[in-house]
Order: structure tokens, then C-alpha cells, then sequence
């Protein structure tokens, strides 16, 4: 068995001493693995580690059997750009405190390993955001994995948002910008929108407001196979456009299309870890202090 693995450069407490545990622990049950060239050569400036590197360009099943994802959410979502439509499973590992797509924590690694080793992990196949537009640069990888945001640019005024399903007009939404998520994407930027948590599998997509001027709007859950025309209008020039942590300054006037991508992200899980238990574990649910007295 052959893993890569994909970080971000940022240095992390107790990260040096994880890793030797990391590395050692594959060498053990018999797991290779190479990393990212970039990472690979800020591990080795950083922490003083050697390691077998990998072009950090798309990877295949061919060449590994997963790829490992060392940090948080933010990192996870970054390994979408490297597995693309390969089918090539990622496991994301927990270096930071919450994590709803890196949900294994530092102190399970071993366990993490062993199952992966055994088969013992449950695959994932998370829903992703297709990008229609003719913008050159997004149509290089117009993907997403958590959300589509459309949103007005530093202090200017409220933009409109024309919005049709299927082609039939929908709304058009006067506020500060909309946010289209996936399931995946239901627990970030929605939710502290107000949007609501839609569980993996769900087949649905949130259209979710930003500070909507007409307080009757409210975000709307719709089926994953809609198509969803967007037309965008303001007084400034431009308008920011985000696909996950990928951000686009784009005309004022942008007309896109968004649909659910023909692929799936491949996600594997410990056996013993559900959705459920990471929705308490990270916002709470069922802690009560009440309990404790």
C-alpha cells in the first residue's frame, strides 16, 4: 500500500513530534508514502525532515491507494484540486481543533492507520459544485466542494442576485452576496448564515442569503440535480466570487450556471465515527452544563 500526503505550510505545536509518530507508524505496518513537493520541501526546511516527494499536480489511483490530508477543514478542501476526478479516497487528519471533513484526531492516528491498512474504513462519496461560466479562470478547475459564494467587495453597496431553478425565475435576492453549499459545505459559511445542516447523502443543495435586505427571505433547500442560473448586478464594477478557499474578481454583471458535477469527493471515515457524532462533538449538541451538576 502506497498514501500521499498533502499540507499546508503552516507550522503547527507538537506537529514535529506527530509526525515522526506519523512516518514511523506507516513504516511499521508496511505503508509508503511520498509528499507533496512543496510541503515535502517546507517539512524539510521546517522540521528537518527528509521525505520521498510526488509532482503536486493531479493523482491517480494508479499511483496511490489514498491520500492523507494533514491539518483541518481548509487543508481537506484543498486536496480536491489534486484528486479531482481520479476516485483516488482521502482521509483528512485533525491538527487543529474543529473539523467536520478532517475529523480524525492526532491522538486516533494509529488506529486510523490500522484500519486503513485492513480495509476497515467506510468510503464516503460527498457531493461537489459545478461552475458554468465564461470566465477563463474559473473554468480551469470550476469545482467545489463546500460552497459557491457570490458576495460584494469590500464596503460597497448590496448587490442583486437574479436567481432562476430549471429556468423558471426564482428570486432575486438584494443583499450583501448568496451562498450555494453542498451538504459537505452545509456545516461553514451557510450555517453561520443562518442556513440549516444537511447530512451527507442528503441529495440537496442550500441556497443560503448574506445579510438579505428583505427580511422575508430565507435560505431554501433544493434537490442536487436543479440547475441554477445566476445573474449578478450592482453599482460597483465587480463582485468576489469564491469556490471553496479559490477566490475570483469578477464584472458586476456575471452570468453563471451551477449544477452537481458528474463526480464525487471520496471521503474515508474510521468505522466507528458517523456524522452524528462529529455534529456533537464539534458544535455541542447534547452537552448540557445542567448535566453536570
Amino acid at each position: 500500500m502506497k498514501v500521499a500526503l498533502y499540507g499546508r505550510h503552516i507550522e503547527t505545536k507538537g506537529f514535529k513530534a506527530f509526525y515522526k509518530k506519523f512516518t514511523q507508524l506507516l513504516g511499521d505496518h508496511g505503508i509508503a508514502y511520498e509528499v507533496g513537493s512543496s510541503y515535502g520541501k517546507f517539512i524539510q526546511d521546517t522540521y528537518g525532515f527528509e521525505c520521498k516527494s510526488y509532482a503536486d499536480t493531479q493523482l491517480t489511483t494508479g499511483e496511490f491507494d489514498c491520500l492523507i490530508s494533514l491539518g483541518g477543514d481548509g487543508t481537506a478542501l484543498d486536496t480536491l484540486s489534486l484528486v479531482r476526478d481520479s476516485g483516488l479516497p482521502v482521509m483528512g487528519v485533525n491538527l487543529g481543533r474543529l473539523g467536520f471533513l478532517a475529523n480524525i484526531k492526532m491522538d486516533e492516528i494509529e488506529d486510523a492507520i490500522i484500519a486503513l491498512k485492513n480495509g476497515e474504513t467506510i468510503t464516503e462519496k460527498r457531493a461537489l459544485l459545478q461552475v458554468e461560466c465564461d470566465i477563463a479562470e474559473i473554468n480551469e478547475f470550476p469545482y467545489a466542494l463546500n460552497d459557491f459564494v457570490v458576495q460584494k467587495r469590500d464596503t460597497s453597496a448590496m448587490i442583486t442576485v437574479k436567481a432562476s431553478l430549471n429556468g423558471h425565475f426564482m428570486n432575486n435576492y438584494w443583499a450583501d452576496g448568496l451562498i450555494v453549499a453542498t451538504p459537505t459545505g452545509s456545516s461553514g459559511y451557510s450555517l453561520s448564515c443562518g442556513g440549516p445542516l444537511i447530512f451527507p447523502g442528503s441529495k440537496s443543495f442550500v441556497i443560503t442569503p448574506i445579510a438579505a435586505h428583505n427580511l422575508t427571505v430565507r435560505p431554501a433547500v433544493i434537490p442536487d440535480r436543479t440547475i441554477l442560473e445566476i445573474e449578478t448586478s450592482g453599482r460597483a464594477d465587480t463582485v468576489l466570487i469564491t469556490l471553496d478557499s479559490r477566490s475570483f474578481i469578477v464584472p458586476s454583471n456575471t452570468k453563471l450556471t451551477l449544477r452537481r458535477a458528474d463526480f464525487n469527493f471520496i471521503m474515508l471515515q474510521l468505522e466507528n465515527t458517523t456524522y452524528m457524532d462529529t455534529i456533537r462533538n464539534k458544535l455541542l449538541w447534547g452537552a448540557d452544563k445542567r448535566d453536570e451538576v
